[in-house]
């Protein structure tokens, strides 16, 4: 079985996580009351979206900046 993040346990994801700071590696876009709250695995990207659909073209547009 090939080896996946989708295998680990959610504390073996999180510590992969953690050892790769700095690394695009995953983005979230979650509801937070009228807005979604945005953030990247790399730790320099966290910004406010109005719906789902501009969160995810913002994180689309920062993993594509260089460095990104």
């Amino acid at each position: 079985m090939d080896e996946s993040a989708l295998h680990e346990k959610p504390a073996e994801f999180l510590a992969a996580l953690r050892d790769h700071a700095g690394v695009c590696d995953a983005q979230s876009i979650l509801p937070a009351d009228d807005h979604y709250v945005c953030h990247c695995t790399c730790g320099r990207w966290d910004v406010s979206a109005a719906t789902r659909e501009e969160g995810l073209a913002l994180a689309r547009a920062h993993t594509a900046e260089p460095g990104g």
